[in-house]
């Protein structure tokens, strides 16, 4: 049995005693949700995660994502097993995935890493696509155009539950981005916006809420959003981001929010075996703090590893 196993093995006992609590539960608001079946062999086809894949690379890297993120946001303690309680009125449960610019994996690591919490973990999760300009989740899931994120934002007397899809198969639920919008970035920062937010936080306290923002670098919206999230996951893409704009990017985030962690994307581990540096703190004023040997790029986003 490997590290990751090791370490995630308390993890998966309590995803056994969580899956039988979720099969039995019923909540109120997942009532009006529309459901839709997770396609796992499309999902084998893109490279993303699926139940078939728990021994692949894909899902070990995963786990130590997981682990050490929900770590961080207080979800598990240092011993793997789950918290108690959290603090009152402030469910650390909000966590946005960006990048600095476009095609650096960000969709595909927030979708895998909401497959992996709710298929692997059974941690009841909602993925909210907040990039407007350019969405994907939609795609990726083969949901059908309608209302979603925007909608409700312009009219707050519409059921957020309404809007949201539902897995049959997990406790995963998708909230689209909605219909277009000239400038999201002013309605991410209306208090409407942060309402929605604290209420996606409140209305389930077991639930994590995984947000794929648009790039820092392209347009504002994630800098927007940045200050009502609990934590942000910053993908890089191995070996061909500029470290300028790595930088910049990150410094416009720690100018809002200091909980940002790194996720390396699309890179190869080296003959001397997995090494999970990876994802590490990026603390505010402070370098980047990394472990990662050297690493090739892989071609195409089915070959990627978190």
């Amino acid at each position: 049995m490997g590290v990751i196993e090791k370490a995630g093995g308390s993890v998966h006992k309590i995803a056994a005693r969580r899956a039988k609590k979720y099969n039995k539960k019923a909540e109120t608001h997942i009532a009006a949700e529309q459901g839709f079946k997770l396609d796992y062999a499309k999902f084998a086809e893109a490279g993303y995660y699926h139940p078939d894949a728990k021994a692949s690379q894909l899902a070990l890297e995963l786990r130590a994502v997981k682990r050490r993120l929900l770590r961080r946001i207080g979800f598990l303690r240092a011993s793997g097993e789950r918290q108690s309680h959290r603090m009152p009125g402030r469910q650390r449960n909000l966590i946005m995935v960006t990048s600095a610019r476009a095609g650096e994996g960000k969709t595909f690591s927030a979708a895998n890493l909401a497959l992996s919490l709710a298929l692997e973990d059974q941690i009841e999760t909602l993925l909210v696509d907040a990039d407007v300009p350019r969405p994907r989740v939609r795609d990726r899931f083969g949901l059908a155009a309608g209302p979603g994120l925007t909608d409700k934002l312009l009219d707050p007397s519409l059921s957020v539950s309404s809007l949201q899809y539902r897995a049959d198969q997990a406790p995963l639920s998708i909230l689209a981005e909605g219909g277009r919008v000239e400038r999201a970035s002013d309605l991410f920062a209306t208090d409407g916006c942060q309402r929605l937010l604290t209420e996606l936080s409140t209305q389930t306290p077991d639930r994590l809420v995984i947000i794929d923002a648009p790039p820092v670098l392209a347009t504002t919206e994630a800098v927007v959003l940045a200050k009502y999230v609990d934590e942000i996951v910053f993908v890089v893409e191995a070996n061909a981001t500029p470290e300028p704009a790595v930088a910049s990017a990150i410094d416009e985030l720690l100018d809002i929010n200091p909980n940002v962690s790194l996720m390396l994307n699309r890179c190869l581990i080296g003959a001397g075996g997995s090494h999970y540096g990876s994802y590490e703190y990026y603390g505010p004023g402070g370098d980047m703090q990394s472990t990662m040997p050297p690493r090739a790029r892989t071609e195409g986003v089915s070959n990627g590893a978190i």
